[in-house]
């Protein structure tokens, strides 16, 4: 048995951070099953489901209650947002809505950003009573003014920094400079005092989530970075 690695191991800062995180769902538990059933007691989600049928994957991806309002309350406990302060959040790419939901109905308010291509997305959100604002994140642009800065701003499975698909399937992204000026953005313009943004990123085919020139940006710019999650104040 190698001892020494299995010590090293133990004290992996991603081991730990995850033992966190059960530890925090298992003393703050948050019934994921009664908000769903609060969600199924109103049939307009079986008629969803029957405006998309089974053999369209946008249902079993988004009409799945019990799915998405299990993750995400799972996300939103790594955020304590089951126990602390009321937070105004901004969730980009918020796609369905169903995370604004859950912090909505832990105390908090938000808004999604987000484009307006999946028809079943409006619906989602309209039954979810989420508020989105219709807006495509582009690099060196600035997004939209809030009418009030965001304690958090959210961005799960974060895609809008993917530019164009290559031919081995992978993805052409964000250049370190126009990261930057995202970041610039968000910390000026959108986030509040104290307040984080968090994202996480999606592999791409080569298992990549982000250059190692973004990766030093990250870090520079003082973030934590946490499997594929990026934390930065």
């Amino acid at each position: 048995m190698n001892f020494p690695h299995k010590l090293r191991k133990l004290f992996d800062p991603e081991i730990i951070g995850s033992m966190r995180e059960h530890i925090h769902r298992a003393f703050h538990p948050v019934s994921a099953r009664r908000l769903r059933h609060e969600l199924e007691t109103d049939p307009s989600w079986e008629e969803l489901r029957r405006k998309y049928p089974r053999g369209i994957k946008e249902v079993h991806r988004f009409g799945d209650t019990n799915f998405w309002i299990k993750r995400n309350v799972e996300r939103a406990q790594d955020l304590s947002l089951d126990r602390g302060r009321h937070r105004h959040i901004l969730d980009l790419g918020c796609g369905p809505g169903f995370f604004l939901y859950v912090a909505e109905k832990l105390g908090h308010t938000g808004v999604g950003l987000d484009i307006d291509e999946q028809a079943i997305f409006r619906d989602t959100l309209r039954l979810l009573k989420v508020k989105r604002v219709v807006h495509c994140i582009q690099p060196r642009f600035h997004l939209p003014a809030p009418e009030k800065k965001f304690d958090l701003i959210t961005s799960y499975l974060t895609c809008f920094h993917r530019l164009e698909r290559l031919r081995d399937g992978n993805w052409r992204t964000w250049t370190a400079a126009e990261w930057q000026f995202f970041i610039d953005d968000l910390r000026v313009n959108q986030l509040a005092e104290g307040g984080m943004l968090l994202l996480e990123f999606h592999p791409q085919k080569n298992n990549e989530l982000y250059p190692a020139d973004v990766r030093e940006l990250f870090l520079k710019t003082r973030a934590r970075i946490f499997r594929s999650k990026v934390f930065l104040k």
